[in-house]
């Protein structure tokens, strides 16, 4: 049974071949985006480029589809490493990628959005891949999304389908999403149960990105002054180190500063202001990130590697799918660079 040491040579392997910091300033460097296409072709993710250029002339979704490409191959390769408990841990630590395509996916919708724009924002990870994704962003509506779920056999499809009733009467999508977040929760805690060190690696992953969305959906609830108390704690989500009590006092304008000093505390640095939604989570997303990437110096024969190799990997997507579009529009260098994750 391939366990983590077997695995994490191979996935240390693998991490040479992501892009230093120097090859990263170089693309964005770049003076157009002709000649990061061109660029891109002398790196790893040659293969995808030219395959993506075969059938697109456009220069902006030839880097999306082959970014999307690669990482998605990247992650399958490394789940085919591994089987048993191990293959577990990791499938799950993908599905968290699912979700937030998911979520992408729903929000578009909501809005009206058109599936060309939701397919430019979608990273295919876990067990949704790029042409399932396709087929699930094509839907007309949040119903056929949840539809197109639960035809593919999907964890995520339950938590959806409960709440799709209430969704079509309120329209309001946090609920919607609170339920997909609930389910994962308990997912994960099931999933990765056990005294293992493996098993706590992945619960402190799990209960860093459950304090995260509490944090953001208190803040969402801010302007939300009809609730009492009780009933912004129906969109808590247990099983995080954030506490009812940090959530409520985040969740109220008068208390928000005292809370987010108590946020601070469980490692989430944040200085934008929560007037600033955008900044404030980008804030969020980017202590999640860095948290993760700092596991590869963590236990060498655990699967703190593979979760940090993953999150580096997706940092680079990230960050050349913004240089591509940065090229695209012809937006400075230096304001790129302060939009990059993890830079």
């Amino acid at each position: 049974m391939p366990d983590f040491p077997y695995i994490n040579a191979r996935v240390r392997a693998m991490r040479s071949r992501l892009l230093d910091a120097a090859r990263i300033e170089e693309l964005l460097g770049l003076p157009t985006l002709d000649a990061l296409l061109q660029s891109l072709g002398s790196t790893p993710y040659a293969r995808e480029v030219q395959e993506a250029l075969s059938h697109t002339a456009a220069g902006v979704r030839a880097v999306d589809e082959a970014l999307a490409r690669n990482f998605s191959s990247t992650a399958r390769r490394i789940v085919s490493f591994a089987d048993g408990k191990a293959r577990e841990l990791i499938e799950f630590v993908l599905v968290r990628w699912d979700m937030l395509n998911v979520q992408i996916i729903l929000r578009a919708k909501h809005a009206g959005r058109t599936t060309e724009e939701i397919v430019a924002n979608l990273i295919p990870v876990g067990r949704l891949n790029d042409a399932v994704l396709k087929e699930v962003a094509s839907q007309p509506d949040v119903a056929g999304v949840v539809g197109a779920l639960g035809g593919l056999d999907h964890p995520l499809a339950a938590p959806l389908a409960e709440g799709l009733a209430a969704y079509q009467k309120s329209k309001d999508l946090l609920a919607l999403e609170l339920r997909m977040d609930r389910f994962y929760a308990t997912y994960g805690l099931r999933v990765a149960r056990g005294r293992g060190h493996d098993e706590q690696v992945v619960r402190n992953l799990l209960q860093d990105q459950l304090d995260a969305t509490n944090v953001r959906t208190a803040v969402k609830l801010q302007q939300a002054d009809a609730l009492s108390k009780e009933e912004k704690l129906n969109f808590f989500i247990p099983g995080g180190r954030l506490s009812e009590h940090v959530f409520l006092l985040v969740a109220d304008r008068a208390t928000v500063e005292q809370g987010l000093r108590l946020v601070r505390v469980l490692g989430f640095a944040v200085r934008a202001s929560v007037d600033d939604p955008a900044a404030f989570e980008r804030e969020i997303d980017l202590a999640l990130l860095r948290a993760q990437v700092n596991l590869y110096l963590k236990d060498p024969l655990g699967i703190d590697v593979v979760i940090a190799y993953l999150a580096m990997k997706y940092r680079e997507v990230v960050n050349l799918r913004l240089i591509a579009r940065a090229k695209a529009l012809g937006i400075p260098r230096d304001r790129v660079r302060k939009e990059m994750a993890g830079v």
